[in-house]
This record gives C-alpha cells, structure tokens and sequence, in this order.
C-alpha cells in the first residue's frame, strides 16, 4: 500500500516546542502513521464534527489524529501537552 499523507494544521505548528527526544519520538510516529494509517491511538473521542479522533500519547503530549483515507490523508489536529500523572 502506498504511503498516505501526513498534515498538520497551523494551530499544531504553533505549539510549543518539544525536547529533542520527543520531538524525535513524535516524527517518527508520524513517519509510521503514513506508511499505517489504520492504526489506532490510546484514547478515542469525538471531535466537534462528531468524527470519531485518535489520541495517542508520545512522552508528555497527546496527538489528535484522524485518517481521512478518500484522501489518502492522516490529518493532525492537535499536539499538546498530555495530562498524564507523573
């Protein structure tokens, strides 16, 4: 199967930004999310469309995601801070 795209939106570009090691770890889940796009994350939610979202967490954040797979397309939402205890 051919790779999907992987896209962010502008509020994910406007994050802060991540150490090194999760920064590393975050892109090299998104570079799986492409070449996987049917994987699933830790949590699912509905957003404000009423899509069901995945929800995966990479050391302290949580990605928002969801495959739009007619076209070929993971988009990311939201990467922000998770609320995992410590």
């Amino acid at each position: 199967m051919a790779s999907y795209r992987v896209m962010l939106t502008s509020e994910v570009l406007l994050m802060d930004k991540p150490g090194r090691r999760e920064r590393k770890s975050i892109l090299h889940f998104l570079d799986h999310l492409a070449s996987d796009p049917f994987q699933e994350g830790d949590f699912q939610e509905n957003d404000n469309d009423g899509r069901v979202v995945q929800i995966k967490i990479i050391g302290r954040y949580a990605l928002t995601f969801w495959a739009d797979h007619a076209a070929r397309e993971v988009r990311v939402t939201e990467i922000a801070e998770a609320d995992v205890p410590n």
